[in-house]
């Protein structure tokens, strides 16, 4: 099994958010199932994610005000108000939709389960290594969400060592002289800043790794195995084309519900993310210079920049694989209907009808917003990056 490989890792996760907690759906070990828990009370948890959710916009105008009325802020100061702002205000934006209404993210998965179970196992047995080694892809991205622990770290300890940084909700400076409410405002906001930091990094990484990018390896292994499927050997009749057109439709309901679940906020967002992240990680590691290991806070640049650009690299060239296997797929289908249709001179009138049925699948595309991903997608987000970098870099 492909998605159920990197199972293991989100029921991880989802222990995690329950911590917090945050906990909107479960993994049902009876049903094999991902099912809203009975016990959660709408009202509060609600109450819970749009307190979060105020957390973080409260931040987003904060860096904004830093940013546009504060005086003598280094290039490299601003370019950490620009990173933490847009990083968790976008980051909380995919998180969103998963914390507050997973229902359509639940029907993908257990989709996936469902196709899984009815046609993966009757009609893949034949590729075992194509199968290992898609497993062994979801398996690391799955536990690449382990970085979700990196980032509440290292921000809970840049503000321990430097708590004056002017976009941290815990900046708030206390001597002692200062007065009981003050205090009061900084002990506050510093429980606040961690209750975000923490739970929205988390949320972040269960909606990226083992909901979004396993979906799209799974599906991309899935075309990868029916790509070398042995029911593309030459036969007399159409038995094993109509299992092929029958096998692509199911996966074309996987791709239209992912589309429904990424396309309108979820996958821009994530592209939002990683470009505008990986810019501003980038320009501040190579700004930095003999100051990036001045204290360990700055780690976290480097670390962004190299996440952020395999985010692109990896989710994108998925996507895009999606399409081009596809397409290949369906050249192999009209070429196997051209061979059915030399063998047996008489099948050449129904011909029509299964070229007409093939032709009318068409390509697989992953959609964002009113675009699509292709498989030269990542490598014009990346040109992109690395030339806002250098004008960063000219223009400071």
């Amino acid at each position: 099994m492909l998605f159920q490989s990197g199972r293991p890792v989100m029921i991880f996760n989802l222990k995690l958010l329950s911590l917090l907690p945050f906990a909107s759906f479960i993994y049902n070990n009876k049903t094999q199932q991902f099912v809203i828990p009975g016990q959660i009370q709408r009202k509060k948890y609600r109450f819970r994610v749009f307190l979060l959710s105020g957390i973080v916009w409260l931040l987003v105008v904060n860096g904004i005000h830093t940013m546009i009325y504060s005086h003598g802020l280094t290039p490299s100061r601003k370019g950490f108000v620009g990173i933490f702002t847009l990083g968790f205000s976008t980051a909380m934006t995919v998180a969103f939709p998963l914390l507050n209404n997973p229902d359509d993210f639940l029907t993908l998965m257990n989709l996936i389960n469902g196709f899984e179970a009815s046609y993966f196992l009757t009609y893949y047995t034949d590729c075992s290594q194509v199968i290992q080694n898609w497993q062994v892809r979801i398996k690391l991205c799955s536990w690449a969400t382990i970085v979700a622990c990196a980032a509440p770290i290292t921000v809970i300890e840049i503000v321990i060592y430097e708590a004056k940084i002017p976009t941290v909700l815990g900046s708030i400076t206390v001597t002692l002289a200062s007065t009981w409410i003050e205090l009061l405002v900084f002990a506050v906001s510093l429980v606040m800043q961690a209750f975000m930091v923490t739970s929205v990094a988390i949320a972040f990484c269960l909606m990226v790794g083992p909901v979004c990018c396993c979906t799209l390896l799974s599906v991309a292994g899935y075309l990868s195995c029916l790509k070398r499927s042995p029911l593309f050997n030459p036969t007399k009749d159409t038995d094993n084309l109509d299992k092929l057109l029958n096998i692509y439709k199911q996966l074309q309901i996987l791709v239209g519900q992912i589309n429904f679940c990424f396309r309108q906020v979820v996958l821009p967002a994530i592209w939002i993310y990683g470009i505008s992240v990986n810019i501003f990680g980038t320009y501040l590691t190579l700004t930095l210079n003999d100051e990036l290991f001045a204290h360990f806070g700055n780690t976290l640049y480097p670390l962004l920049a190299v996440e952020t650009f395999l985010l692109i690299m990896g989710l994108g060239t998925t996507a895009g694989f999606i399409k081009q296997t596809s397409t290949r797929i369906m050249k192999k289908m009209n070429v196997a209907l051209l061979k059915i249709v030399m063998q047996n001179a008489d099948f050449r009138r129904h011909a029509r009808y299964m070229r007409r049925m093939i032709n009318a699948c068409g390509p697989m595309k992953i959609r964002f917003g009113s675009n699509f991903v292709d498989i030269s997608t990542p490598l014009v987000m990346t040109c992109f990056c690395i030339k806002m970098v250098v004008r960063l870099l000219l223009v400071f």
